[in-house]
C-alpha cells in the first residue's frame, strides 16, 4: 500500500524524496540508502535532522551502536526510526487542526 500524501510530503521536504508513489517497504529501502549516504558524507546534517525531528537521543545512539546485536544494519534501524517519527508527525498533521491567529503580529 502506498504511503499517504502527508507522510510523502514530509519526506520530500526533509529528505528530498522524489515525487513518486512508494510503498512503506520501498520508502524504508530508499531512506536506508539516504541515511547511509548522509552518515558517510554529511553526518552532522543527519544528526541535526534527527535532533530537529525530535528523535530520542538514546534510540539514535542504540541504532548506531556498533556493538549492539540486531537483525538489521544500523542505517536501516535509523531509517525505521526516522520513518516512524515522520509517520507520527503526519498523523498529528492529519488529526490536529490549527486555527488561524487573529492577531497579525502574533507568531
Amino acid at each position: 500500500m502506498p504511503i499517504d500524501q502527508v507522510t510523502a510530503l514530509l519526506f520530500r521536504r526533509d529528505f528530498g524524496l522524489p515525487a513518486t508513489s512508494l510503498t512503506e517497504e520501498e520508502l524504508i529501502d530508499w531512506l536506508t540508502a539516504k541515511v547511509g549516504e548522509m552518515m558517510r558524507y554529511r553526518p552532522e546534517q543527519l544528526m541535526s535532522l534527527c535532533y530537529t525531528l525530535d528523535l530520542s537521543e538514546a534510540l539514535v545512539a542504540d541504532a548506531l551502536d556498533p556493538t549492539a546485536s540486531r537483525p538489521e544494519p544500523p542505517f536501516r534501524t535509523l531509517a525505521r526510526l526516522l520513518y516512524e517519527r515522520q509517520c507520527a508527525r503526519a498523523r498529528t498533521k492529519n488529526n490536529v487542526t490549527v486555527r488561524e491567529l487573529d492577531d497579525p503580529n502574533a507568531w
